[in-house]
């Protein structure tokens, strides 16, 4: 049952991570597996791979937590298979009731954040006031072409895997910024249909692109995680303080009413303003359904949070 209860955590994750303004480690954190999910990666090395020889394949998989990691990344990996075509759908069709369901689950994780780790004193407050200016400052930065030569795509896996881990700082809105949100989505969706319809032309590209973008995800994890671990080992009340300062920082990318600017180029995203329902442009503000919906959001954390409540039982 744990293991289970672990996949559907990964599946959130998953979900989290695909949608620009979202972030899978949000889910993580509140979820309750952040920290053993941080220590099982640091774990992961080749050099302990390499005593499966000596020691065995079932204690080295003991040793790495492999039931974990594994239970957690098909449950993100399924995520991103199952919902990416839905989750592009619902940005562009229902961005009211998706961005009102994310924003109650944000603000209902920030609450609970800060009442289980939020220390009231000048320090954390300042390390929380750091965290709400850095991760505004990202979410106005503009975007780069979406063309991108094969050496960028390594180095967008790379970034964006170390915001994907950060609570409040979306990896999918940093691949956006860096102009190769679309490209990799897009190669998700052509290695789906690749299965029912293969070319290997485009098989080829395929491969190319998203084996060097799995790649700089994997290096990044690995040099991430590290550092993130040992800075919660010797500053943990100031790493959270600024933790949950990037979510709130990130509160206004996922504010449901957005007006959009004149769109520049196909190639550039909208970078849209966040406004009261009153002063929507779109064809209407849909308050009772993201009232809805927000209120859903709220309240899965409790959900999640009762689970981990039975898991213990």
């Amino acid at each position: 049952m744990r293991y289970f209860i672990l996949y559907l955590k990964g599946m959130l994750m998953g979900a989290a991570d695909l949608v620009p303004g979202v972030s899978g480690g949000t889910i993580a954190l509140i979820t309750g597996v952040y920290k053993e999910l941080l220590d099982s990666i640091n774990k992961f090395s080749w050099q302990e791979i390499k005593l499966i020889k000596n020691e065995g394949f079932a204690d080295v998989w003991r040793k790495l937590n492999g039931a974990f990691l594994l239970s957690l990344f098909s449950g993100i990996i399924s995520s991103i298979l199952l919902l990416s075509r839905i989750l592009e759908w619902l940005i562009i069709n229902e961005p009211i009731g998706l961005w009102s369901f994310f924003l109650g689950l944000l603000i209902a994780s920030i609450l609970f954040l800060i009442k289980k780790e939020l220390k009231y004193n000048l320090k954390s407050l300042f390390y929380l006031s750091i965290g709400c200016l850095v991760s505004y400052l990202i979410t106005q930065l503009s975007s780069a072409p979406n063309e991108a030569p094969i050496w960028y795509i390594f180095i967008a896996g790379f970034i964006g895997i170390s915001a994907m881990i950060l609570p409040g700082l979306s990896g999918a809105y940093i691949l956006f910024v860096m102009g190769v949100y679309q490209k990799i989505l897009s190669n998700v969706r052509q290695a789906q249909d690749l299965i029912f319809s293969f070319n290997q032309e485009q098989f080829i590209q395929v491969t190319s692109i998203l084996s060097v973008f799995i790649l700089g995800i994997f290096i990044g994890i690995k040099v991430f995680t590290r550092l993130l671990s040992w800075l919660l080992r010797r500053f943990h009340e100031e790493t959270f303080s600024f933790l949950i300062g990037l979510m709130i920082g990130a509160l206004g990318k996922v504010w449901p009413w957005q007006n959009q600017p004149t769109k520049l180029s196909d190639n550039v995203p909208n970078f849209n303003t966040a406004v009261l329902p009153q002063n929507f442009d779109g064809a209407s503000p849909e308050i009772e359904k993201a009232l809805i919906l927000m209120f859903l959001g709220f309240v899965l954390l409790f959900v999640v949070e009762q689970s981990k409540v039975l898991l213990k039982k």
